[in-house]
């Protein structure tokens, strides 16, 4: 059959068609084939639009290190840096069918590279759960996170230079709204293979270096929006370049604005009691080794704090510090450029309230190794020098919980975390919002402050610590008075003078070398405290008539040796012995005095430190002019065994209190046997004990036959009986409401003394009625726990915000938020002397009160790491309620969720009551106007 023209027929000419068509195709094929070999491999999706790429974000790909050997391993980074406020989301292969977009890269062209592991993050991502996707939860990154994955040069690699190809597909989004997603090839990063023999095997060390996960901090950072305003963190290092078996400085300057301060590093055996210290995590030194101890640029401001138990003494920082911290190179180090990064912990307060604690990691900073001489650079710029700052006075909150800086209006003193004071003048200490009262009364002038320092003087004599030296003083001036009464005399008053002089010496050196902290540490040893309740159980025991005590006779004959070399020799050997056994019993009175002085202000300390030993050298002075005194008092009327009965129950009940303070070197203050209840039971019944005996109700086998009830004893009796009936409502929840219990006995009982009022065995319910118990949470599962916990003060408080929100929907009734925790000295205060006040907890029970803790919620039954997430989400919260993150804080909402009226600090009992009536009446308002318009009736408690 002969063949058709290709267009001689129909099929001739579709063939034809058909024929040029696949011509044309393969031509494009092959022109597309030859552009993608000339350009080099492809992702394997093509890159979005350019318009929709993020600018809130700027992704970067590096090779670390620019320079390799054959076989050697190098790591590809891709480094997101993120605009405040916004965030990226992990790296993962599987996307989730809803939600934001995860991270994934496309390493389309490793240029002759191996890949040698998967892809790792420099840190570890905050986690949140998302509403509007059924409350999964996403995790994400802020500021700026790095991905690694590890390459190897192959063995047989040429020298030039590698280039690598990514592609980063990735989301961005801040609280308000997200970008697209979309996937864009980012620069090519590049490495220099170096030529020469290749390492076939690289040394095991440095496989493992260079497979090594980057580094991340221990904690993940503070999400920015918990952060707290009003301080700024700066890395640098001293000097920038350095030579193998050199050292440099790693600093962290810190910069406050006027009014907050930061505290210091922990010291070594600190309790936990106390504000969060500021630490550091080195968590990326390269081949350096850091010291241990990082030294601030100066001396910190040292107070006592009240809130965290008597003799507690915080230290901190205003306005500059810098903290450094040696780092040495080792002598094989290899030359080149070497990253150290750190993560900072800290907690910045002001006078009124503190801000969450808080974990931020710094800005990378770079030490420069070098094969010669150390490298000539000009060091980190040196810190401002920090002026000596004015003190900013307590400030009256507002109803809004603002806490202006500035501001000059002054309230009444009232207990603060610390009292902000750099190197106070007289006329600082005028100007400064008080923390104790020592430092109140200096506040106050001269005559207030020496008469309190007198006072001081007075109840330090009746501390047991000073009696043993009564017998060696009237024995020592007995034997002197033998040779004459004007030697007498002249000794006398060379021992009164001693004592004023050694004491004042002694307290002005421990504290001027020592610091606060030391003796706020040696007065809290356990063993030092157990042997000062020993020693009182035994005097104790000894002056009921149990035993008799006799001073050891190494230290009568050691005293006869002083008085042999010469009458003034031992004259200052007896007030030395004084000042030193007596000073454990009276560091609580001298302690605001030496703290005063470590501060660097010695004129109020020294006058006050004298005044204080001249009180204490008085009755020794009056019985060494007279030291027959004692032997030619009246022996009638039972006088001298009824001070030695009172004396020694005293006694009994100050050695318990000493017993607890060793106790808390081992355990925590609700753990303790010798507990602030146990304690106060014991006082309670030795009180009365002492009122009946004194008032001749019964004898001891050392009294006479018949017992005269004097004047005196009737006094100090009625004052004994007084004393236990004023505390014994205490044990049943009802401390009572004035000056005497929160500043005198409150201070002086052990630290869990609020657990008086929050442990109540049963606390009456609305109006009066069901009685309701505190409750301690059993559950594991943390919102189970969270409705179970309940606190008491002044009434129960909730820890559930959910739940308040039912009941406060249920019952009607606005809801009253606490935000508060456990590090805060004024929410511990509130809790003390404000919210169980009978007027304030009258006012309580018109709301729902729950406490939400912002640094770790108290819950046993959670792990640590719950109580630290449930934390985080109640700094959420409180950010989300009331735009502010300081503690303590208050807020009050309507029972549809609208925020009434909130209040932040420490407030003085009127204040905070006049508040919760006013916002109450506010809500209240409120609550009709909605009942009114539903055609309803509010209804409440």
């Amino acid at each position: 059959m002969p063949l058709l023209s290709p267009t001689g027929s129909p099929d001739g000419r579709r063939a034809a068609g058909l024929a040029r068509f696949l011509a044309v195709g393969l031509l494009l094929t092959s022109f597309a084939t030859a552009h993608a070999t000339a350009d080099g491999l492809q992702p394997a999706q093509k890159d979005s639009s350019a318009r929709a790429k993020p600018k809130d974000v700027e992704v970067t790909a590096s090779i670390e290190p620019a320079e390799a050997a054959p076989g050697d391993v190098v790591q590809l980074k891709v480094r997101a840096k993120l605009k405040s406020g916004w965030h990226i989301y992990t790296y993962s292969d599987h996307q989730r069918d809803e939600g934001p977009r995860h991270t994934l890269f496309d390493a389309f062209d490793l240029g002759g590279l191996e890949k040698a592991g998967e892809w790792t993050a420099s840190k570890e991502p905050e986690a949140k759960a998302e509403p509007a996707f059924d409350n999964k939860t996403f995790e994400f990154f802020e500021d700026e996170v790095v991905w690694s994955l590890p390459l190897k040069v192959p063995v047989d690699a040429e020298a030039g230079k590698k280039a690598v190809k990514v592609q980063a597909s990735y989301q961005i989004c801040n609280a308000q709204s997200c970008s697209f997603p979309g996937r864009w090839t980012l620069p090519e990063a590049t490495v220099t293979v170096s030529g020469g023999q290749a390492a076939a095997t690289p040394p095991p060390a440095a496989v493992e270096a260079a497979l090594k996960v980057p580094s991340a901090p221990k904690k993940k950072d503070t999400p920015e929006r918990l952060r707290p305003k009003g301080i700024v963190v700066t890395p640098s290092v001293d000097p920038a370049g350095v030579r193998p078996g050199g050292a440099v400085t790693y600093k962290v300057t810190v910069k406050l604005d006027p009014g907050l301060h930061i505290y210091d590093v922990a010291r070594p055996g600190a309790g936990d009691n106390g504000p969060i210290p500021t630490s550091f995590d080195l968590f990326e030194v390269g081949p350096f080794h850091p010291e241990a101890t990082w030294k601030p640029s100066r001396e910190p401001i040292a107070k006592p704090e009240p809130a965290f138990g008597p003799d507690v003494i915080v230290e901190s920082f205003e306005d500059e510090v810098t903290w450094s911290v040696e780092l040495k190179v080792p002598a094989d180090a290899k030359p080149g450029e070497q990253p150290v990064r750190s993560q900072i912990h800290f907690q910045i307060c002001n006078e009124n309230s503190c801000f969450p604690p808080t974990y931020l990691t710094l800005d990378e900073v770079v030490v420069k190794v070098a094969d010669g001489p150390a490298v000539a650079s000009a060091p980190a710029p040196a810190p401002t020098p920090t002026p000596t700052p004015t003190p900013t006075p307590t400030l009256t909150p507002t109803v809004t919980g603002e806490l202006p800086a500035d501001s000059s209006t002054a309230v009444s003193p009232a207990p603060v975390a610390s009292t902000p004071t750099v190197e106070p003048s007289p006329e600082t200490i005028e100007a400064a919002a008080p923390i104790s009262e020592i430092a109140r009364t200096a506040q106050q002038g001269l005559i207030p402050f020496l008469i309190a320092s007198a006072l001081g003087g007075l109840f330090a004599l009746v501390m047991p610590c000073v009696w043993p030296m009564i017998p060696i003083t009237v024995n020592f001036f007995i034997k002197q008075g033998k040779d004459g009464k004007a030697k007498t005399t002249g000794l006398a008053f060379a021992y009164s003078a001693a004592i004023i002089g050694i004491f004042t010496l002694v307290g002005v050196f421990f504290s001027f070398f020592f610091s606060a902290a030391f003796l706020q540490n040696l007065a809290n040893n356990p063993w030092l405290n157990l042997l000062v309740a020993g020693l009182f159980l035994a005097f104790g025991l000894s002056l009921l008539g149990l035993f008799e005590l006799r001073l050891p006779s190494f230290l009568l004959d050691v005293s006869s040796k002083g008085e042999g070399r010469g009458g003034l020799l031992g004259v200052i050997f007896m007030a030395l012995t004084l000042t030193i056994t007596s000073f454990t019993c009276t560091f609580p009175v001298v302690g605001g005095l030496l703290v005063m002085a470590a501060g660097g202000n010695f004129f109020y300390p020294i006058i006050g430190l004298a005044t204080f030993a001249a009180v204490i050298a008085f009755p020794f002075l009056l019985l060494a002019l007279a030291p027959g005194l004692l032997s030619k008092m009246p022996r009638s009327g039972d006088w001298m065994n009824s001070v030695k009965v009172v004396g020694g129950l005293v006694e009994i009940g100050a050695a318990l209190k000493f017993l607890n303070t060793a106790e808390l070197g081992y355990v925590t203050p609700e753990n303790a046997w010798f507990d602030a209840q146990v304690v106060l039971t014991a006082w309670i019944i030795l009180s009365a004990v002492c009122g009946i005996y004194l008032l001749g109700l019964f004898r001891t086998d050392h009294d006479y036959a018949e017992v005269k009830v004097g004047p005196g004893r009737i006094v100090f009796g009625c004052l004994f009986l007084g004393l236990a009936l004023y505390m014994a409502p205490a044990l049943f929840g009802r401390p009572p409401q004035g000056q005497i219990w929160d500043r005198l006995i409150v201070g002086i009982l052990p630290p869990d003394s609020n657990e008086l009022t929050a442990e109540t065995r049963m606390a009456s319910g609305p109006s009066g009625g069901a009685a309701f118990e505190e409750v301690r949470a059993t559950s594991s599962d943390p919102e189970q726990a969270l409705r179970e916990q309940k606190n008491f003060h002044g009434v129960l408080w909730g820890m559930s915000l959910d739940q308040a929100k039912e009941e406060a929907v249920a019952k009607n009734l606005p809801v009253l938020i606490d935000f508060t925790g456990v590090n805060c000295a004024n929410c511990r205060l509130m809790e003390r002397n404000v919210l169980p006040r009978a007027d304030v907890s009258k006012l309580l029970k018109e709301f729902v009160t729950v406490q939400l803790y912002t640094d770790r919620v108290p819950i046993a039954s959670l792990t640590a790491a719950q109580r630290e997430e449930l934390a985080q989400q109640n700094q959420e919260r409180q950010l989300d309620i009331a735009a502010e993150q300081t503690n303590p804080f208050y807020v009050i909402l309507s029972p549809d969720g609208k925020v009434v009226a909130s209040i932040g600090g420490y407030n003085e009992p009127a204040v905070f009551q006049d508040f919760l009536a006013k916002a109450l009446e506010k809500a209240r308002a409120a609550t009709s106007q909605v009942a009114q318009a539903g055609g309803g009736q509010p209804t409440g408690r």
